[in-house]
């Protein structure tokens, strides 16, 4: 009798512990699917988010310029929710997105490496953020082969934003009456061969030497001329492109590397140099601040309003979505102030930060492994 009521206990505590399962299992909210589902495992494959531009504006041409962003970390998810919000409060349909290199820190797998959904198609809304990212090549896109991975991703999906035709090229926008040239090019002269090299070097001045059909003229790339921050002047890029630039009276290059913002007006350089490094990374202090008018260690990124007669260049935080610095340039050249950020004093301690030492976290004591200072590659 006593072997009887124990078997029948067993098959009730059975059947209430199977009852109490399938409550729960139907109480769990369903996954999402389709092209709103963040790709998350390294199973998935990407899936390009769907974008429909708006009407754009007709007098003026607006571009936003980030680079160093595809880190995957909270930087990066902070700068893309601010970028969003920025672009949103503007109500104007932007022209395309000029990324300004390092667009991925992670390694890629092949085109169906599903961070390209986690750390773009997702991560920049494309209902907010519905214009091309125009892509350049940094360093850390040539890690591996990530490189021909990014070009290979363009080719495969050109529905996707993400456009990538060659390792340089030319954009001219609008496209039925353009107001500006945008030349796209790759700053990463160790990775490439020489012929490539000189071969690049001849297209610009070819492109530079037309008759001048735009308003202006920009060139974008991932190493800076000329920068306060942690890796400095590039002395290469000064003398191979520089006399090119200056000879077409070059109106913005816009780079990345550092991990800052940035715009210099360079003695004896008609150019305005904006650097727009702090699209995903943790900042970098500043090596020097006798240029300027502004250099910030700050995540952010550029806005660039191009009009017939003026051109606007917007720095926002990319934690808030505020303007921090605003100038005004000429088409004849005359660089004006409309909003003064405040500049970055240069660091105490340069040799560290030029070896990417983080003083902050080294006087709070040891970090997680996962989130270690920054080479000086980055």
């Amino acid at each position: 009798m006593r072997i009887s009521l124990n078997i029948e206990g067993v098959r009730r505590l059975y059947f209430f512990l199977l009852s109490l399962a399938l409550l729960c299992s139907a109480c769990t909210p369903p996954k999402p699917s389709g092209s709103l589902a963040a790709a998350t495992k390294p199973a998935s494959k990407p899936v390009v988010a769907q974008w429909t531009p708006r009407a754009y504006p007709t007098d003026q041409v607006n571009f936003i310029a980030m680079g160093d962003w595809g880190s995957g970390g909270q930087e990066q998810k902070d700068v893309a929710k601010a970028l969003a919000t920025y672009v949103d409060g503007t109500g104007i349909q932007f022209n395309g997105l000029l990324t300004l290199g390092d667009n991925f820190y992670v390694q890629l797998k092949d085109v169906e490496d599903y961070q390209f959904q986690s750390l773009f198609e997702d991560m920049f809304d494309a209902r907010r953020l519905n214009f091309p990212f125009y892509v350049t090549l940094g360093n850390h896109d040539y890690e591996k082969d990530k490189a021909k991975i990014e070009l290979a991703y363009a080719a495969k999906h050109p529905d996707s934003r993400w456009k990538f035709p060659s390792q340089w090229y030319r954009l001219d926008l609008p496209e039925d009456k353009p107001l500006v040239t945008v030349l796209m090019l790759n700053s990463n002269k160790p990775r490439m061969t020489s012929e490539q090299w000189d071969e690049q070097i001849k297209w610009i001045d070819e492109q530079l030497s037309q008759p001048r059909a735009t308003k202006w003229t920009i060139a974008c790339a991932h190493h800076p001329l000329f920068s306060n921050g942690a890796h400095g002047d590039n002395g290469v890029l000064q003398v191979q492109w520089g006399p090119i630039f200056k000879k077409h009276k070059l109106d913005f290059y816009l780079c990345g590397h550092d991990h800052d913002m940035q715009q210099l007006q360079v003695p004896n350089w008609s150019t305005t140099f904006v650097l727009a490094g702090g699209g995903g990374k943790k900042p970098t202090k500043m090596r020097r601040d006798i240029r300027g008018p502004f250099s910030k260690s700050m995540n952010g990124f550029s806005h660039l309003q191009l009009f017939e007669d003026r051109a606007i260049v917007h720095f926002v935080n990319g934690a808030d979505a505020k303007v921090v610095h605003e100038i005004q340039r000429t088409r004849d050249g005359e660089v004006s102030t409309l909003v003064k950020g405040m500049s970055d004093k240069a660091t105490t301690q340069p040799l560290k930060v030029l070896l990417g030492i983080d003083l902050d976290e080294k006087k709070e004591g040891p970090k997680d492994p996962a989130k270690t200072p920054a080479s000086p590659e980055d």
